[in-house]
């Protein structure tokens, strides 16, 4: 039900132009409806818990999802939200102050909220409000619109969480419909001991506070899901669901900067000599540049009277010492332009003037428009010499920016700029950091300079480590993998869709320490699937055989010299794909490589829904014989090479399939010592040609 809160969210969101027309205040509140729908019913009284997943893009608005997916949950009888507000304070304070304005100024009635923020402790006042709002609750007298709804705002942090735990615990809460909503989910929250005796001491406290709400929906935000979605399906943040935020008219992501048809004007590769600073005084080329790109779009910016504030972010690396000498550098930069540019030394000030030309060319690669270099000139002297410098890590614990205190930022740090951290009016980049540990998923949560800029695109740049560059641009394919494949399993549960997705071979999905179940990558380089633990039980085969049989039944195989003893017939792909492939049940260690073939096939009937496939009957459909390897429980499927000599010889099975479609050898197999299985048992092979691969497929045999 869509009642008054949300309603009223939506006009206050439109208002004040969060959301810029009533088609985004739909499609915000379609996307939330479709979350609200898979949680646990907030109108029923019965004791159970259930898990979600929402995905969003980096920087594309999933806090406005959250607050509307709270609002409905309010209109649908929830009574506890809680937001798990990501692991520093800055985070939970840049949350906590969105969720309050948003949530009580769009209400009618403020006073149907009673917020509570886990930076002021839970006092005994608080435990006193819980017992109220449940006995208020409870009461069947109480209108429903003058039931509070409690929302904790609470940082993911194992002391925090155990405060909360603590006062949960306190109250009876048994059949009071809850709703936890964590915020970067894949980060902090989950086990990074999960095949250990005990589990890791944020998760712990996670469970503590699940427990104590017997009737609650847990839900997972992020943009980032590769951890949600391959830890052990049995593990407690397993979702069961998974539901895709989209973005709004004018986001720029990942697509826009490095996808096929990305400018390539938008982004630098910072050279090898910038990259390495330890051994110069001097600063980088590339980041003079980079500085003179920023001042003259914010100067544009300020003659077109763009909004305000026009932000630059620099993110050498994790080090504080690095950010210190970058600040160091930007002030001795800013220093000198301020000079330059107001000098009363007409040389002195056309040399700096000259050093901005170059900048203002760049600039209008992507903007013809542009005013005349002349008459940005005043607003350039402006915007250099007004400029607010901030560092922002935990050595001096600046976790704030005040944006209102200037109209040009620049902020200069590394950990605490990445991950959920908004850099208001962001235009210019500078991150000269590596690609680390190559893990997709941090690599992607970096990009703070996604998000709403279609307006002001044209000014943005990107300056990048080489290994960066490239990095984005396999994750966009990745991404949106992922993306396709968990809205085709839409409406199914999680934890049935196969784990299998494209990756770039230099990236990896995750960290290993919060994966109980290895992962296993495919190379493209990688042609061949093979059975070779296909189903031993008379039961499972049979039904693998009744498919393969009925599917052999429709083709007329013919004799080919080229393929010796087998017999071969041409057939369409996407019915066997979608009638037969998609249903063979294969097992154990052959579970993984057919979960990645699987995704292989799909990408080639994408890009050609008429593929055809070589489909070969090994020794003409008569039973093969082979034995199972008792030591690993598999059997040897392809027959090697002939040792005959001369023209003729058998070059084995591995040679046996075509250069320009996809290859399905069908095999029968006689397993000569398993004596219980009299019938022959169905195994095959598929053969992908490197050409027809694009990148390695990770695959997990979940």
């Amino acid at each position: 039900m869509i009642g008054e809160t949300t309603i009223s969210l939506g006009q206050y969101l439109e208002r004040i132009g969060k959301l810029k027309t009533s088609e985004a205040v739909t499609r915000v509140r379609d996307d939330a409806l479709a979350i609200v729908r898979n949680c646990r019913p907030f109108t029923s009284a019965t004791d159970d818990t259930r898990t979600g997943l929402a995905i969003g893009y980096v920087q594309s608005g999933k806090t406005m999802s959250m607050t509307t997916v709270s609002a409905l949950a309010r209109d649908n009888g929830c009574r506890i939200i809680i937001l798990l507000a990501g692991v520093t304070t800055n985070l939970l304070q840049q949350n906590a102050d969105r969720f309050q304005k948003d949530l009580r100024e769009a209400s009618g009635r403020p006073s149907a909220w009673r917020i509570l923020n886990s930076a002021k402790g839970f006092g005994e006042h608080a435990v006193r409000d819980l017992q109220r709002a449940a006995e208020d609750w409870r009461d069947g007298s109480f209108r429903e619109d003058d039931k509070k709804t409690l929302l904790y705002l609470v940082l993911k942090n194992h002391t925090h969480l155990d405060g909360l735990a603590s006062l949960l615990s306190k109250v009876d809460l048994r059949g009071i419909p809850a709703l936890i909503l964590d915020d970067e989910a894949d980060q902090a929250g989950l086990n990074t001991k999960p095949n250990a005796a005990e589990a890791s001491t944020t998760y712990k406290r996670i469970a503590r506070v699940r427990a104590a709400l017997p009737n609650h929906t847990y839900l997972q935000y992020t943009a980032t899901p590769q951890a949600p979605l391959l830890i052990a399906l049995d593990d407690m943040l397993s979702p069961a669901f998974a539901e895709l935020v989209r973005p709004g008219d004018g986001y720029t992501g990942g697509q826009t900067f490095f996808g096929v048809d990305a400018n390539p004007a938008l982004v630098h590769a910072i050279p090898a000599h910038d990259l390495d600073v330890s051994a110069t005084e001097e600063p980088p080329e590339t980041l003079l540049s980079a500085m003179r790109v920023f001042f003259v779009g914010a100067a544009v910016g300020g003659l077109r009277n763009q909004p305000r504030p026009i932000s630059m972010l620099i993110h050498p690396s994790q080090r504080q010492d690095d950010h210190k000498r970058y600040l160091a550098w930007v002030q001795a930069i800013i220093g000198r332009w301020t000079t330059g540019l107001r000098s009363q030394d007409n040389d002195e000030r056309t040399d700096t003037l000259a050093e901005f030309r170059p900048a203002y060319d760049d600039l209008r690669a992507t903007d013809p428009t542009l005013p005349t270099f002349d008459e940005l000139i005043v607003q350039l002297r402006r915007c250099v010499s007004d400029v607010h410098l901030s560092e922002v890590n935990s050595s001096n614990g600046n976790d704030q920016v005040d944006w209102d205190n200037a109209e040009t930022h620049i902020l200069v740090g590394g950990e605490k700029l990445n991950r959920g951290f908004t850099v208001e009016g962001l235009t210019v980049t500078y991150m000269p950091r590596s690609a680390g540990d190559w893990n997709a998923d941090t690599i992607q949560q970096r990009a703070r300079f996604f998000g709403y800029k279609q307006a002001y695109l044209s000014l943005c740049r990107l300056y990048l480590h080489p290994d960066v560059i490239h990095a984005y641009r396999s994750y966009v394919r990745h991404e949106e993998d992922v993306r396709t494949q968990l809205a085709q399993h839409r409406g199914r549960p999680l934890r049935e869709w196969r784990r299998a997705f494209f990756l770039d071979s230099q990236l990896k999905p995750t960290r290993k320490n919060v994966l109980a179940d290895p992962y296993y990558r495919i190379s493209a380089d990688h042609e061949w699937f093979l059975q070779e633990q296909p189903h031993l039980d008379p039961e499972a085969s049979a039904r693998n055989g009744v498919m393969l049989r009925e599917f052999e039944a429709g083709l007329i195989f013919e004799a080919d010299e080229a393929f010796f003893k087998h017999r071969v017939a041409t057939a369409p792909l996407a019915p066997l794909f979608r009638d037969v492939l998609l249903a063979y049940q294969v097992r154990g260690g052959d579970v993984a490589d057919w979960y990645g073939q699987l995704v292989t096939l799909r990408d080639i009937l994408d890009d050609n829904p008429e593929a055809q496939v070589l489909v070969m009957q090994m020794d003409a459909g008569h039973p093969r014989v082979r034995s199972v390897d008792a030591r690993v429980g598999a059997i040897k499927l392809h027959q090697g090479r002939s040792s005959a000599k001369g023209e003729g010889k058998y070059p084995g099975d591995a040679k046996m399939h075509d250069t320009t479609f996809v290859t399905l050898q069908l095999h029968w197999l006689q397993i000569s010592n398993v004596p219980d299985l009299k019938s022959p048992v169905p195994a095959i092979a598929v053969h992908i040609h490197t050409r027809l691969r694009k990148d390695d497929v990770i695959a997990q045999g979940q």
